[in-house]
């Protein structure tokens, strides 16, 4: 189970926002057509955001049928250095996490460097920057330590470890 991600390099449609519904919470998601412009979460509920049924099924059969696949086109953002960093981060098996560190070895970078990428990922939770964890803990979030990001990325973690195929 994986989200699969497309790289696009323009949209030529309005930009929208959706929200859809996760089993960590809401999601914003900004499309272009069916191309995926950013994503971010919801900490309290916008009625003013209006829901998508076909993104909506897309992310529920992704969720809840443990063989599903997501194919998602997203525009392409970010240095190549962070491009590099996204895509590592699309290699982390669902279920499972990898330390900053443990990247940073990867990539030939920091886990600084690594940390820096994953809080500017615009595309939560396809990239999965939520399974990247320190050395002495659960890291961060979104850019954050404690508060209502750190309880989606636990919530997201405890998904992901009941449900691993």
């Amino acid at each position: 189970m994986a989200f699969v991600v497309e790289w696009v390099e323009q949209c030529r449609e309005p930009v929208k926002d959706i929200r859809v519904e996760t089993p960590a919470g809401w999601l914003r998601v900004s499309v272009s057509g069916d191309v995926m412009v950013g994503g971010d979460w919801i900490i309290e509920t916008d009625s003013r955001i209006s829901r998508d049924r076909e993104w909506q099924n897309r992310f529920d059969a992704y969720w809840h049928d443990g063989k599903v696949d997501l194919a998602v086109k997203v525009l392409a953002q970010g240095t190549p250095f962070r491009r590099r960093v996204w895509a590592e981060l699309c290699r982390i098996p669902f279920g499972e996490t990898r330390t900053y560190a443990a990247l940073a070895h990867v990539l030939a970078s920091s886990p600084r460097a690594v940390g820096n990428a994953c809080r500017d990922n615009p595309y939560a939770p396809l990239i999965p920057c939520h399974r990247v964890v320190s050395s002495a803990g659960l890291g961060g979030y979104c850019g954050v330590t404690e508060g209502a990001l750190m309880d989606v990325k636990i919530k997201l973690l405890q998904f992901e470890a009941e449900h691993r195929r």
